[in-house]
């Protein structure tokens, strides 16, 4: 009878133990999860656990095994009771340019003192990996061990060999206890062994010139290993070495350096795969660039003191775009200097700083004498350095005063009205002809003013480089002296762009003012030169007034009569020479 009871009770165990026995699923990472648990030599109920995990980790979410979490890199946790729990660390990288997520669970044994508790270990046989040694390491007064192999084989031996029939994954469970007294000294340990066959994996990886860095010769290094491996380790010829799997470094000596990776994949603490691979290196070239910054025929503070700050910033041209790649502020005769420039192609800007003495008195400009960033001449760093890239201001020269002014905020073109807006733009302000007559440079949250204006009709432009705006037309008057709210938008791509001759594009604004009095404007851009008609109808569709608008090639303001017109509500075209419209609003004379 006793030992029906002792057999039944075995199989109950063993058949719940393999019911909470789950797996777990693999997750793509970018770095791998791992951590050490020790329990703590004075309360063995006390366990400290330990990260060990590789890769850009910066969130640890740990699960216990029995309802306890915590979010510390290096938690301590205490148990209630003994027995076996399954302790799951997941670890990530809250950067969204990396691809970091990994999950690792351990079974983790908690002796209480005074009970017994099942607990072992396994080594494979390195030469007949379905080859599996078991050793006890349970505690308590046991002196019955029953194991089952998840195959559907038992042993009752203390320390079995056991060999599997396949490459695959097994639920292996000891059963301790004390035959003479089952019911008070028992226990079950089960764990998800993995018996797999041997591994392949290969060493690679892949390297960039980190050309933004402004520490020179900065290189970054990505592992591209097939095979999983869980452990790295980068020689490098200088004598530095790392164990993450991606890594930066730098070369201080000039030429080709040695770099090699060796990757491992561990087991259970078994190594199942082992691979390197070495790749020579070439450093980069790097030169000096620098300039005078002129105000007139003169560089700033050159020969004299003219109380000027200049500002230079660099670009780079990195395919199709351009980068910032350095910014410096001098006043010393008026030379600006970028010193370690690596080879390439680059844009130079230079301006006063807010505060100088003849900061109104100069527009922005870019090498050697524009205000433009597409109409700019490149420098190509590509054999030696350069120290003559003088750069022109071009002086205000138009003298404004009157009552008006225009307010508003500089914003990316894909972002909404309200999103922060861009930082330190500078806007121009032309007249009708397109001559630049003030600039201002907006705020860190995008706001800008431009004041003391005559009424009129203007244009603003946003000048970024490597980016585009538009013309966006202005009118202010008496009735409309401040032109608020205003919003520029900043495109990554060319707005300005025109279609072949064949069919010359016309573009025009809205009209203003709208309700109008005497007259009522708009900005016209056409291609080429030639005339357009417009025309003015009642809601009746009876003509009041039409005729034609002479345009020159770009931008036009088009302003016409309307103090004839009688107090209503119109319709308002405009057409191409052939007849075809290329425009209809609504317009209201008061």
């Amino acid at each position: 009878m006793r030992s029906t009871f002792l057999c039944i009770l075995i199989l109950a165990v063993f058949s719940v133990a393999t019911a909470q026995t789950g797996t777990f699923a693999d997750f793509p990472a970018d770095c791998h999860a791992g951590f050490a648990a020790n329990p703590d030599l004075v309360n063995p109920m006390v366990f400290h656990f330990q990260d060990q995990s590789t890769g850009q980790i910066n969130h640890w979410q740990w699960s216990f095994g029995d309802g306890g979490t915590s979010s510390v890199q290096n938690p301590q946790h205490t148990y209630s009771a003994g027995g076996t729990y399954f302790v799951c660390l997941t670890v990530s990288d809250s950067d969204s340019g990396n691809i970091c997520h990994d999950m690792i669970c351990i079974p983790v044994t908690v002796h209480e003192p005074g009970t017994c508790v099942a607990d072992y270990i396994y080594a494979r046989d390195s030469l007949n990996l379905l080859d599996v040694k078991f050793t006890d390491k349970s505690t308590g007064n046991i002196n019955s061990w029953h194991w089952n192999f998840g195959d559907g084989t038992v042993s009752a031996d203390r320390n079995p060999h056991h060999t599997f029939p396949g490459y695959a994954k097994y639920n292996v469970c000891l059963m301790a206890y004390n035959s003479d007294s089952i019911s008070v000294c028992n226990d079950v340990k089960c764990d998800s062994l993995n018996v797999a066959g041997a591994e392949h994996c290969q060493a690679s990886f892949v390297y960039v010139l980190d050309s933004l860095n402004h520490e020179p010769n900065t290189f970054k290094f990505r592992d591209t290993s097939t095979g999983n491996p869980n452990h790295y380790h980068w020689f490098f010829d200088d004598g530095a070495s790392s164990s993450a799997r991606n890594v930066s470094h730098q070369f201080h000596v000039d030429g080709y350096h040695k770099v090699c990776l060796q990757i491992t994949k561990e087991v259970q603490g078994v190594s199942t795969c082992t691979d390197s691979t070495c790749v020579f290196v070439k450093t980069a070239k790097y030169f000096n660039l620098g300039g005078h910054l002129f105000a007139g025929a003169f560089p700033i503070n050159n020969p004299v003191s003219t109380g000027d700050t200049g500002q230079a910033c660099l670009y780079m041209k990195f395919g199709e775009r351009l980068l910032p790649y350095d910014t410096v502020t001098f006043t010393n005769l008026g030379y600006y200097a970028f010193p370690r420039v690596l080879n390439g192609t680059y844009l130079l800007q230079a301006s006063l700083t807010r505060g100088s003495a003849h900061y109104a008195d100069y527009f922005p400009a870019y090498f050697p004498q524009v205000m433009k960033w597409k109409d700019a001449t490149m420098v190509n760093l590509a054999d030696t350095s350069t120290y003559d890239s003088h750069i022109h201001m071009l002086p205000v020269t138009e003298v404004i005063s009157g009552p008006g002014s225009i307010k508003g905020k500089v914003i990316n073109s894909a972002s909404p009205h309200n999103a922060p807006g861009i930082p330190f733009a500078e806007i121009i302000l032309y007249n009708t002809q397109l001559t630049p007559l003030l600039f201002a440079q907006s705020e860190k949250s995008g706001l800008f003013e431009l004041d003391n204006l005559p009424f009129g009709s203007y244009f603003l432009y946003v000048e970024a480089a490597g980016r585009f705006s538009r013309l966006t037309p202005i009118w202010i008057d008496a009735s409309a002296p401040v032109a608020d709210s205003v919003l520029l938008e900043v495109f990554d791509f060319d707005v300005t762009g025109i279609a072949d001759r064949t069919s010359p594009p016309v573009t025009a604004g809205d009209l203003f003012p709208n309700p109008a009095n005497n007259e009522v404007s708009l900005i016209v851009q056409v291609q080429y030169a030639g005339k357009l008609n417009y025309e003015i109808r009642s809601m009746t569709g009876q003509t009041v007034l039409n005729g034609k608008a002479s345009c020159h090639a770009g931008a036009n303001l088009v302003t016409i009569p309307a103090g004839e017109i009688p107090r209503g509500i119109y319709v308002f075209s405009l057409y191409r020479a052939d007849g075809s419209r290329i425009l209809n609003k609504k317009l209201m004379k008061y």
